[in-house]
């Protein structure tokens, strides 16, 4: 939950703020947007309005930074992505983003030393800090929703992680994932199926 005193500082940022929001409401991308942000409460336990929420992920979570611009980017937004990167809201420089198709309510927690370069990522993913999620090959991975990269972990070439699923810490996953598996080792293999009374569980 947000102490009082975050709460206050983050009113400084409003006016910055402003811009992105307006940008929000007409961007083809606010559906996943607002998901992300439905999410990002969760997780955090806030409940913030929309407005709020924005600018609070904005003052506090670089990471969220990262996601919202890729988000926003497309050939005729060059100059708003030009703005909001280089003089609003500078991004985390250690995190990359090239997957196009990304659902909504993807989560990135810490996200330092982060590729994502999936082909594609399902709704309500997870994804930690030092993962590498790109090619072997030519081929990239497919996350399905609600799918899992703990810290450390390498999903390479053209495999699918299932719904739910989870790649623990360290683990390199070259092979396709069931839905519901635990996967760990180098290279991964299924150690243990989720619950299914606790699909959330994060490892």
């Amino acid at each position: 939950m947000a102490t009082l005193g975050k709460r206050l500082l983050a009113c400084v940022n409003y006016p910055r703020t402003i811009f992105v929001f307006l940008c929000l409401l007409t961007s083809k991308q606010k559906h996943l947007i607002i998901k992300d942000i439905a999410r990002w409460n969760q997780i955090n336990g806030n409940t913030f309005g929309l407005f709020e929420s924005l600018n609070w992920y904005l003052t506090y979570y670089k990471e969220f930074r990262n996601l919202l611009i890729h988000r926003f980017k497309h050939p005729r937004r060059s100059i708003i992505h030009y703005l909001i990167t280089r003089l609003l809201w500078k991004p985390m420089e250690s995190l990359y983003i090239y997957t196009k198709d990304i659902g909504g309510g993807l989560y990135i927690q810490h996200g330092f030393a982060t590729i994502i370069s999936a082909e594609k990522i399902g709704e309500n993913c997870r994804i930690y800090q030092q993962v590498t999620i790109g090619y072997k090959g030519e081929h990239s991975p497919i996350l399905e929703d609600n799918v899992s990269v703990t810290c450390g972990a390498k999903v390479l070439g053209g495999i699918t992680m299932g719904k739910n699923s989870l790649a623990a810490a360290g683990a390199v996953v070259l092979k396709d994932v069931p839905p519901n598996a635990i996967v760990g080792g180098v290279p991964a293999k299924v150690i243990a199926f989720k619950d299914e009374n606790n699909l959330d569980f994060q490892g």
